[in-house]
C-alpha cells in the first residue's frame, strides 16, 4: 500500500503559482535581450563539430547512463541531441545509448535475478516490479514503453525477470520508445523556431504536468497500468 502523502499547505501552492507566473512574465518581457546573448544554433553546432566524435559519444553515454540509473530526464538529453545534430542523427545517437543501457539492465536482471534487484530498489518499487512481472507479456511490455505515464524505468528490469527472449525485448523496447524519443528530439531540433508565445505555453504546460505527476504520480501510474492491462488482453 502506498504511503499517504503529507498535505501541502495552501500557501505553498500560492507561492508556487506566483513563481510560475513570474517566470512566464520574465520570459515574455526579456525574451529578445536573452536571445541576443545566446549563441545561434549554427554557432553551437560549429563548436560541437570541433569536438569530433566526442560529441555523439557524450550523447550516447548520457543516454546509456540515464537508461541504467535515470539520474537526469532522458527528454533533456534527447532535446539537446536534436538541437545539436538535427532530427535524424539527433534521434540515432540517443537511441544507441538507450539500447545499450536498457540491454545491460535487462541482462543484469536476468543473470542475477531478484537478489540483485532487491539491493537496488525500494520495497514499494519491488511490489510494483512484481506486478509488472505477473502481468508480463509482449503486448503489455510494448504498451508500457509506448504510452506516457507508465513506469518504464522498471520495465527493463521486469522484462529481465520473465522468459522474454533478448531479441524480442530489444525490438519491443526500441519500437515502443522511438516515438517518445523522436518527439523530444524534434523539440530540440526546432527550438530556435519556437516563438515567445509558444515557449510560454510550453513552460506553463511542463510546469503543470510536473506538478500533476508530483502530486498524483502513483495514482496516474496505477490507472495507466490498468488501462494497459485491459488493452494488452485484447491484442
Amino acid at each position: 500500500m502506498a504511503e499517504e502523502r503529507t498535505r501541502i499547505p495552501w500557501w505553498v501552492w500560492l507561492i508556487a503559482g506566483l513563481v510560475l507566473v513570474a517566470l512566464v512574465a520574465a520570459l515574455v518581457i526579456w525574451w529578445q535581450p536573452i536571445t541576443e546573448l545566446v549563441p545561434s544554433q549554427e554557432q553551437i553546432r560549429a563548436w560541437v563539430e570541433g569536438l569530433g566524435a566526442w560529441g555523439p559519444v557524450a550523447i550516447i553515454l548520457l543516454e546509456m547512463i540515464q537508461a541504467l540509473l535515470a539520474p537526469i530526464p532522458g527528454q533533456a538529453i534527447e532535446a539537446a541531441s536534436g538541437y545539436l545534430y538535427g532530427p535524424f542523427w539527433g534521434t540515432v545517437y540517443p537511441m544507441i545509448g538507450m539500447a545499450i543501457g536498457s540491454l545491460i539492465t535487462f541482462l543484469l536482471a536476468r543473470r542475477f535475478g531478484r537478489p540483485l534487484v532487491l539491493r537496488l530498489i525500494s520495497k514499494q518499487s519491488m511490489a510494483k516490479l512484481d506486478d509488472l512481472v505477473r502481468r508480463g507479456g509482449a503486448p503489455f511490455f510494448f504498451l508500457i514503453w509506448l504510452l506516457p505515464g507508465a513506469p518504464d524505468d522498471l520495465t527493463c528490469v521486469a522484462a529481465g525477470l520473465t522468459p522474454m527472449k533478448t531479441g524480442q525485448f530489444m525490438v519491443l523496447m526500441l519500437l515502443g520508445r522511438l516515438p517518445g524519443v523522436c518527439a523530444s528530439v524534434m523539440v530540440g531540433a526546432y527550438a530556435m523556431h519556437i516563438t515567445p508565445t509558444q515557449w510560454m505555453i510550453i513552460v506553463v504546460a511542463i510546469a503543470l504536468v510536473a506538478l500533476v505527476i508530483w502530486r498524483w504520480g502513483e495514482q496516474i501510474q496505477d490507472l495507466v497500468l490498468q488501462f494497459i492491462g485491459r488493452l494488452s488482453n485484447r491484442l
